[in-house]
């Protein structure tokens, strides 16, 4: 073999070797970063309501609702009919439109009405431990987990 191609098969294989060390350090050294959503974006996704009372599910439904960001637009369940509007939302305000739109199926012993006039009236949001807790004038009003909470039972039931 001639010194010419032993030096060039050298100087190919010190190529090579340098090339995959530095590709495994640069991936090695690649940190993938899991970062909570914030603001605004922390509300993306489904979300149920944390019920306080039995009659908050009468129908057996605990109410839900579903943030599209991108959208401004939300769906959910009242906890007996369909909900679908849009919204207003800064890093801790939050607005629903009164143009709400719902079917209309009747609610024996869920108190609907209040319901939405209750979501209607949320001015602000926050978060606390994971729980996205609705605001009216600084008084909580609602209470969404990610999972669904079953009601509470009271000494009557």
């Amino acid at each position: 073999m001639s010194a010419k191609l032993k030096s060039f098969i050298l100087t190919a294989l010190i190529f090579a070797l340098v090339s995959v060390v530095n590709a495994q350090v640069q991936t090695d050294s690649t940190v993938v970063v899991h970062k909570k959503p914030q603001g605004v974006n922390a509300l993306k996704g489904k979300w149920f309501l944390q019920p306080v009372l039995a009659s908050d599910t009468a129908t057996g439904h605990i109410p839900e609702i579903l943030f599209d960001i991108s959208q401004s637009h939300f769906t959910g369940n009242t906890g007996c009919n369909r909900m679908s509007g849009s919204f207003v939302a800064t890093d801790t305000s939050l607005q629903f439109s009164n143009k709400m739109i719902t079917t209309r199926m009747v609610c024996t012993g869920y108190n609907e009405s209040a319901f939405l006039q209750n979501l209607l009236r949320v001015d602000n949001y926050k978060f606390r431990r994971g729980v996205l807790i609705f605001t009216v004038n600084g008084m909580e009003v609602f209470r969404w987990t990610r999972k669904i909470t079953p009601a509470k039972k009271t000494g009557n039931t």
